[in-house]
């Protein structure tokens, strides 16, 4: 670095971050032996928080806002620093700044399928994908955990990552409510939350993060699909034909009933032969 760059980074005394990805979670501010000016000004955007650390130690946080970098506002760089009366300028810290914003996009999928038993297709495989909505949510440990050395991460970094502990959280929610795949399908809405709570308490100490929310699908094989496709077909069918014959079979009731009423007001010949017509058709129903 010539001597014109190290000048220009030790009179640059306004520390920001412009993100127009969308996509970056965290970014390291560029300065010339990460050497700040006493009275700099440090400007943090809505959905940022701008973190000072200190030879690895995580210093001061400061969320959206503009501030004045003297020792007033630095009281854990001051303590780490040793700053008695002050700090002469310029003083040494690393700033990182991290999106506070929730990542909606990203997408994630089982690689392999999860084998579920079930009491009508005995052992199916099935496979699940969905969205997942993240977010940082303690800046120490993603700093620590996620970010280490490097001077920036985006959503891919982290995406593999997430994947992963969303797959194997899923087969262990699979195989601990022991539902069949019917309603694995059928309550898809309820367990994508329970899926979430899982998932959750595998990335908040470990990675930093809130998994905000989770979408869940689950797809069968194609063959049990068919097959539950032929099941429901066959039910329809079933149910127009028993729609079909309720009202005749209640016709059939109505007339013979009349037929009854009009034999008892007629007496005789006539008569008999109604009420014999009647019986050969009572004898009829019984018999169906």
């Amino acid at each position: 670095m010539g001597i014109i760059s190290r000048i220009r980074g030790e009179l640059v005394d306004v520390i920001e971050w412009f993100d127009d990805s969308r996509s970056t979670l965290a970014w390291r501010f560029p300065r010339y032996r990460n050497e700040i000016k006493n009275g700099a000004q440090l400007v943090v955007r809505e959905g940022q928080r701008a973190v000072f650390v200190y030879r690895g130690q995580l210093a001061d946080s400061f969320g959206p806002g503009h501030y004045e970098l003297v020792s007033e506002n630095l009281p854990v760089l001051s303590s780490l620093q040793g700053w008695q009366h002050g700090f002469a300028s310029p003083f040494r810290s690393e700033v990182y700044f991290l999106s506070t914003r929730p990542v909606t996009d990203l997408r994630w999928g089982t690689a392999t399928p999860v084998t579920v038993r079930d009491p009508d297709f005995t052992m199916v495989q099935v496979r699940a994908n969905g969205l997942c909505v993240v977010r940082v949510a303690d800046p120490a440990v993603f700093l620590r955990e996620v970010i280490g050395t490097d001077s920036s991460v985006d959503t891919e970094e982290i995406a593999e990552l997430l994947r992963r502990v969303i797959c194997t959280a899923f087969a262990d929610l699979v195989v601990g409510t022991g539902l069949g795949v019917i309603d694995l399908q059928g309550r898809q809405v309820e367990l994508a939350e329970r899926l979430r709570e899982f998932v959750q308490e595998r990335v908040d100490d470990e990675f930093g993060l809130r998994i905000e929310g989770i979408s869940l699908t689950v797809s069968l094989p194609d063959e049990v699909t068919e097959a539950m496709t032929r099941g429901v077909a066959r039910g329809v069918e079933q149910a127009r034909y028993l729609d079909n014959v309720g009202p005749v079979d209640r016709f059939q009731r109505g007339a013979v009933a009349e037929a009854v009423v009009e034999a008892a007001r007629n007496p005789g010949v006539g008569g008999a032969m109604v009420g014999a017509g009647v019986g050969v058709a009572l004898g009829q129903q019984a018999a169906g």
